[in-house]
This record gives C-alpha cells, structure tokens and sequence, in this order.
C-alpha cells in the first residue's frame, strides 16, 4: 500500500494525470487500516475498475499471475514493481523493476522518489518509511544498505505523530481471542519448529502476524501458521536461518505458483472450499508436508 501511494503521487505529480489503487481484497491488519485512516489513502475496489485500452496498470510488490493479486487473467500491465524474485518470464511488460537484493519494495519506491527531484510529501514518506519498517522489522531482517539508506533519507521527512499511530494501532477484543488459540494450539517439533493451525481467521495477515510472534520463540529455527479465510488455506513460515530459502520450501509444500518469498519469509495459499472436515485435513498435510521439507520428523509436544 505504501508503494502503491508512492507511485500514484509520481503519476500524479509527473505526469499530470489521475491514478487510483485499486484493491481486490480486503485491508484487515490493524496497521495497515490505520496507515489509510492516518494517511488518507484512498482504495477503489478492482471491481470498479475498467480494464480496456485506456487504462494502464501498475502492479507493486507482486507479479502478473500470482495469487496475491486480483489482476485478471490475460490482461498485461504497463508496470510491475517488485523486490520478489522473478517467478516467470514478462516478455510483454514494457517496464519490469525487480529487485530481490532489496529487502523491501518500498525501497524501490524511496528511489524513484529521490530521483524525481519532487518535494518529499510527508504523508508519502510516512508510509514509505513504515513500509521498510514492517517488511524488514525495523531494519532487522533481510534489510540491505539501500534500505537503510532509504529509511535514513525518509525519516526526517515523516509525520512522527501519525507514524506512532500506526505502528501502535488499536485492536479489537477479536485479536487477543486469535493469539490466545494460537499458542494453545501450537506445537514444538524438536525443538526446531514451532507450528500453529489457527482454523477461520478474521483476515489472511493474521496467519502472517502469528508466524511473526512464534519465530520469537527461544531456540527455535522456524516457525509457521496456517489459517483459512474464505476457502482459501493461507500459511505464513519464517525462519532465523539465513542460508536457507523460505520462499523455495513453501513453492515445494503449496506448489510453484501458490507461494512466494525471501530466504527468511515466505506466504502462499491454496483453494480448499468451505467444508470443515477438508479445511482441517488440507491444514495438516500442509503441516506435515512442510515438517518433511524441513527435515523434522519429530511427533511432535504442545508448547504450553
């Protein structure tokens, strides 16, 4: 969302003609509601959108035919931003920026800022300042010097006090409900893995947010949730160990085209309907298949 206000601010601004973003989903982590709220960032939902010749799209920190995005099958954008490594060929997009040593696409996007010479907007550097943040927590994971550099530079130009707002945002009763079953249903696998299976979750970043607080779990390697929303199984993994690929495993658990990542994170989801009984079995073999990739064939002990 961060970049995606970047680049419309560049649009707008250098090119004198109107953009939006567009969403095919729904805005449901606390920080990101609150980034809108704070920020005013406006979201038109895709489904208003015309996709005819008239209208060029730019997609940002994803790709053309990956499952986190809603752009239609067959329709070709004019832009694709994105600090993910390449997963196909994009002959037909005229401009292709991808960066998979960075370890944010706000980042990109502090770049093109810097080179237009525009006056910095302290609501854009806002969010591109929290953007790296989040992605790279707080510079501490897959951060490389051109982030630093690019939170070094937005910093000084940020709204401190909107900035707060977000990073400490409000949340419902719902959300300590959700992070209570988490650990209770969590389980150490040899003292390597920790593993939770949410169930229904209120919103897919909250399969990403538990495996975020998990991996905070002394001594432990890695760490993964699995949750369904809107019959679809979401499973988020992230790992201390650096000379792995987090995104590889989970494309090898879910499928090529299902997951994506970094070395260090990785999320993807998979179509499982809306029957009880299929969602749980399809959360365990993702469970299981994921203990496999990963060499552990512990049984398995409840962390509380």
């Amino acid at each position: 969302m961060a970049s995606a206000a970047a680049l419309k601010y560049l649009a707008c601004s250098l090119l004198e003609k109107p953009a939006h973003i567009a969403l095919g989903g729904i805005v449901g982590r606390a920080e990101n509601r609150a980034m809108r709220t704070y920020l005013n960032i406006d979201l038109v939902p895709i489904s208003e959108v015309r996709f005819d010749g008239d209208t060029q799209i730019a997609l940002v920190d994803t790709q053309p035919g990956r499952p986190n995005n809603s752009l239609p099958e067959g329709v070709v954008p004019l832009v694709v931003i994105d600090h993910h490594p390449a997963y196909a060929d994009y002959p037909g997009v005229p401009f292709l920026d991808l960066r998979e040593e960075y370890g944010a696409t706000s980042t990109i996007l502090t770049e093109y800022l810097r080179e237009s010479r525009l006056d910095v907007d302290h609501k854009i550097a806002t969010a591109l300042f929290y953007g790296i943040a989040a992605e790279t927590q707080d510079l501490g994971r897959e951060a490389t010097p051109a982030d630093i550099e690019a939170a070094h530079f937005l910093y000084p130009h940020a709204n401190k006090r909107r900035l707060s707002k977000i990073e400490n945002a409000r949340v419902p009763r719902e959300y300590f409900r959700v992070f209570r079953e988490a650990i209770d249903k969590a389980v150490l696998y040899g003292n390597r893995a920790v593993i939770s299976l949410l169930g229904d979750v209120q919103y897919p970043d909250m399969v990403a947010e538990v495996a975020d607080f998990l991996l905070r779990l002394d001594q432990v390697d890695w760490a993964a949730a699995i949750g369904t929303f809107e019959g679809c199984l979401h499973c988020s993994i992230r790992t201390t160990e650096r000379d792995v690929n987090a995104g590889e495993i989970l494309q090898r658990v879910l499928g090529s085209k299902l997951a994506g990542g970094h070395d260090q994170i990785a999320g993807g989801r998979i179509p499982v309907g809306t029957e009880p009984a299929a969602r749980a079995r399809a959360a365990a073999l993702v469970r299981d298949r994921l203990l496999d990739e990963l060499g552990i064939h512990d049984r398995g002990r409840p962390l509380v």
